[in-house]
């Protein structure tokens, strides 16, 4: 480009511009060998013009200009024709884009000042390309199929399988099968509605090891409309450690104790009558009362159960041991709510909480509800939930180094077992424990960014080790960059590009016990759900994009009519010129 002035076929610059000066320079060959016979000077300034003339109209000028209306419209999986068309007919000029996850389009949405997205909308991983444009999203609707899902893809063995989830629509009288991998039914419910469904489903696995159960949708007479695979990572049950500390004995700490205790955990309570005097209950353990928080005797245990008013009350010598703990052993917290704790500051308590002034909350697929604070909890850095149930989360837990501290706002979970609600409660305290007890391989922990990997799709994943050098290493001995957090010495983060579908695994190049196991998708799979994600995050990513069209530089073809009547008139010469030179 010179001057704000480049060529839409630039790559046949060179070559061009070798072949006019081929043709030129031959051409004054021959009129030098025949300069007797005419003006041999006028001839070739009209030559060259009418050369120079050829190579611009196959080369096509254009001009660098500003521009603050050239809009576009990104056409994405699922759009409509008939919105395609019509939002083409009313903004004449719109440039329409193809978008593809394999073929790059940042140069053509750089000569863009705004832009329509139609159809489910952009992976978020591209979400970037669109920093600083205007952006109007305009969604499909949700598609018909199961639409939300949540299960524990990793459990102990003897934990059941709980698969939750919501369907758009489902066909009435049709089944949905929950398969284990050697495909035996575990579960089944029939639809009786048409409208959206929420459903809940269990199986419990026999052996341990790595998976792919399925949940299978068949019509009323058996016949298979539609299955997706459900991986599962199940690990041999060990027994964990468990303090309780108590400020006095609670109906929430007593029926705990009990399901930790019929577990199988060692467990030892220590609740407080009076000042320095404690009383101690062992289960599967021997008697070794807890005096002192020493690292020798935090780090003997998985898992510490506290309540607020206990651990807030800690002298500053004994939490900085806690949290030393946590962060290098990976031990696991968990605080017993009470209002103290919703009082702190949140530089304290380790969470922010907001008051939504809801006294329960009604368990999914269930009359039941449970009473609880009247508290959410709110956005906040390394804070990630464990629990939601009817919209907001009420288990939360933050990552402190390699371990996690947690909390919830439920008041009084043995509520459940009052009710009958034995499962519910079993499987309310398994998920809250398994998500912060100490990990096995205290020297890494692997995390999971990427909901549904897909193959040559970015696998995002978190690893939190205190190792100092490292590499990590995919099943083909391919070395996996990663970046270090600024904020967060501990936690590094990489990006993995599946080549095949099924179990893939990670592992760290100098221990190969440190294996990190994920399944990959087939581009089929979980189409319905996969969608109404794409859209969800669509919605939210572009709910508050700029909203002023922003102003680009583009290159605009120059008119070649000036070219066109230069070649005519010099051709026209170049043909006339001997002949008048003849009849002379």
């Amino acid at each position: 480009m010179i001057d704000g002035f480049s060529f839409v076929h630039n790559v046949v610059l060179i070559p061009v511009f070798i072949g006019a000066l081929v043709l030129f320079a031959i051409y004054l060959y021959k009129e030098w060998v025949n300069k007797s016979r005419g003006s041999f000077a006028l001839n070739a300034i009209v030559a060259f013009v009418t050369i120079a003339a050829v190579v611009l109209l196959v080369l096509e000028p254009t001009k660098e200009v500003e521009v603050d209306d050239q809009k576009g419209l990104l056409l994405t999986d699922g759009y409509s024709e008939q919105q395609k068309d019509s939002l083409v007919s009313l903004n004449k000029g719109i440039k329409v884009l193809n978008y593809d996850s394999g073929i790059a389009i940042r140069n053509e949405l750089d000569s863009l000042t705004s832009i329509y997205v139609i159809g489910q909308g952009v992976p978020s991983y591209d979400f970037s390309l669109f920093n600083d444009l205007a952006v109007e999203y305009i969604p499909i609707e949700n598609p018909l199929g199961i639409n939300r899902l949540s299960y524990a893809n990793q459990i102990t063995l003897g934990e059941k399988v709980q698969v939750n989830g919501s369907y758009n629509h489902p066909i009435k009288g049709a089944f949905l099968v929950f398969e284990d991998s050697r495909g035996n039914g575990l579960d089944s419910l029939q639809f009786v509605e048409n409208g959206n469904t929420d459903f809940s489903l269990s199986g419990t696995p026999k052996t341990s090891g790595t998976y792919v159960y399925q949940l299978i949708i068949k019509d009323s007479v058996g016949v298979l409309l539609d299955t997706n695979p459900l991986p599962i990572e199940i690990k041999e049950k060990k027994p964990l450690r468990v303090l309780i500390l108590n400020n006095f004995p609670t109906f929430e700490t007593k029926y705990l104790k009990n399901f930790l205790a019929e577990e199988g955990h060692e467990v030892i309570v220590r609740s407080q009558f009076t000042k320095g005097k404690f009383k101690f209950e062992y289960f599967n353990t021997s008697s070794l009362p807890v005096n002192q928080f020493t690292d020798a005797v935090l780090n003997q245990f998985d898992l510490i159960i506290s309540d607020a008013d206990t651990y807030f009350s800690f002298g500053v010598s004994i939490k900085n041991r806690f949290e030393k703990n946590i962060q290098e052993s990976g031990l696991g917290v968990f605080i017993q709510p009470s209002e103290f704790l919703f009082d702190l500051h949140e530089s304290s308590s380790y969470f922010k909480f907001k008051r939504d002034a809801k006294d329960e909350i009604q368990l999914p697929n269930s009359a039941i509800t449970l009473e609880k604070y009247p508290y959410d909890f709110d956005e906040q850095f390394l804070v990630q939930p464990i629990l939601k149930w009817d919209g907001p989360c009420i288990a939360a837990y933050k990552q402190m180094g390699l371990g996690r501290v947690a909390t919830t706002t439920i008041l009084n979970s043995y509520q459940l077992l009052l009710n009958g609600s034995d499962e519910t409660y079993e499987n309310y305290w398994t998920q809250i424990l398994d998500a912060i007890i100490k990990k096995n391989n205290v020297a890494l922990e692997w995390k999971a960014v990427t909901h549904i990997p897909l193959v040559d799709e970015p696998f995002d994943i978190d690893l939190y080790t205190n190792l100092k050098e490292f590499s990590i290493v995919n099943e083909d001995g391919g070395l996996v960059p990663t970046v270090q957090k600024p904020m967060i010495s501990n936690k590094y983060s990489g990006t993995v590009y599946p080549k095949k579908k099924g179990w893939n695994t990670l592992k760290i190049n100098t221990d190969s016990a440190s294996r990190f196991s994920y399944y990959v998708y087939d581009d089929m799979d979980w189409k319905s759900l996969r969608t109404t994600e794409t859209i969800a995050v669509n919605q939210k990513r572009f709910k508050n994009t700029v909203n002023k069209n922003r102003t680009v530089m583009i290159d605009r073809p120059i008119s070649p009519i000036l070219c066109y009547i230069l070649f005519l008139v010099g051709i026209g010469w170049l043909w006339l010129s001997p002949k008048l030179i003849t009849d002379k």
